[in-house]
């Protein structure tokens, strides 16, 4: 500890402060971009203005081996990591010092698990493709420094896979052609088997296709205007069966969201007769057009939605989609107990 001690005190009281604000920033910076790389979603880079962009070729370039800048990300975290603590531990320790260590312990715990991970990690969980696209050039040098490192780390992982046994599969992910050609390797189903060999010939049927072509379109979308009551939002929703209903403006065309039922159950009667609270509004997932089912489902899964607005080359809406319009092209129709009974039931 004493060589560090004497290291910073040609460093002043500033130069010290200074050192110690870019080591926890920069541990930030590679806990954040460990999190923006596992979340970003290729779909919405393919959609984005310019999707061929230098940063975006760089960033995808960056994506086909994920391994590398993950990696990077954990070395470099535990590098500032490591840095930031034994700098506060030695400018403390030299202050106050057996109290020092103590007073380090918590200082550090606190900085860095505010402001080296929880926000950093939030802010690009929330805007991972932004925040991803920005770091990706530091993220590519951090990688060319610190090849050394992850060359050492991927033999040490190479050594524990040859005297370890493999876990799973131990192949390539199974992909559609992977999927086609382990199916004619196989008999016929029988006649148990065709309804599951039917919903798996219309899942493989859907690659291909647009999602513009299971889309509901916006004149067969049942709707509340943007002066609805509570009351009559329920009226509505209890007469149609749907529990997601479109909120639009005058024309009834333009969207402007859509109110989840279930906000509304639990309002007092005197809240009924009041105008529907902006509150209770809540956006669209906004969805490209020629985007495919698989895409799609990949992009309501990352943000954890059930359902989509469909619109074309100039963000005009077309059209509403949900999850379960998407698993009914496969599986057929899904009915609950809310829905109205077929015939003859």
């Amino acid at each position: 500890m004493n060589f560090i001690t004497e290291g910073l005190t040609g460093l002043g009281t500033a130069g010290v402060i200074g050192l110690g604000i870019f080591s926890l920033i920069m541990s930030g910076f590679f806990s954040g971009c460990e999190t923006g790389y596992m979340s970003v979603s290729r779909v919405r880079l393919r959609n984005l203005p310019e999707p061929d962009g230098v940063l975006v070729r760089r960033l995808r370039l960056q994506l086909r081996r994920i391994e590398d800048p993950i990696l990077t990300c954990l070395i470099g975290t535990n590098l500032f990591n490591v840095f930031f603590t034994a700098l506060v531990t030695a400018v403390l320790s030299e202050r106050f010092g057996a109290r020092g260590g103590w007073l380090a312990l918590g200082l550090v715990s606190v900085l860095v698990i505010l402001f080296g991970e929880i926000l950093p990690k939030v802010l690009y969980r929330e805007f991972p493709e932004r925040m991803t696209l920005a770091s990706a050039p530091a993220i590519s040098v951090a990688m060319g420094i610190l090849w050394p490192v992850r060359w050492l780390l991927r033999g040490y992982t190479a050594l524990w896979h040859r005297f370890l046994p493999a876990t799973g599969s131990g192949g390539a992910d199974l992909d559609r052609k992977s999927l086609a050609a382990l199916l004619l390797t196989n008999t016929v189903p029988s006649d148990k088997d065709q309804r599951f060999a039917g919903a798996l010939d219309r899942f493989l049927e859907l690659a291909g296709h647009p999602i513009s072509g299971h889309m509901r379109p916006l004149d067969s979308l049942v709707t509340v205007g943007p002066d609805v009551t509570v009351a009559e939002c329920l009226a509505t929703a209890s007469e149609s069966g749907f529990s997601r209903l479109p909120v639009t403006r005058e024309d009834g065309r333009d969207l402007q969201g859509y109110v989840l039922v279930r906000d509304l159950l639990f309002l007092s009667r005197q809240e009924h007769d009041r105008i529907l609270p902006r509150k209770f509004i809540r956006s669209f997932l906004l969805v490209d057009e020629r985007m495919s089912p698989y895409e799609l489902f990949e992009e309501l899964r990352s943000q954890g939605r059930q359902l989509a607005v469909v619109v074309d080359g100039n963000g005009n809406p077309r059209g509403m989609i949900t999850l379960e319009d998407l698993i009914e092209t496969v599986v057929g129709s899904i009915q609950d107990e809310f829905d109205p009974p077929a015939d003859g039931e």
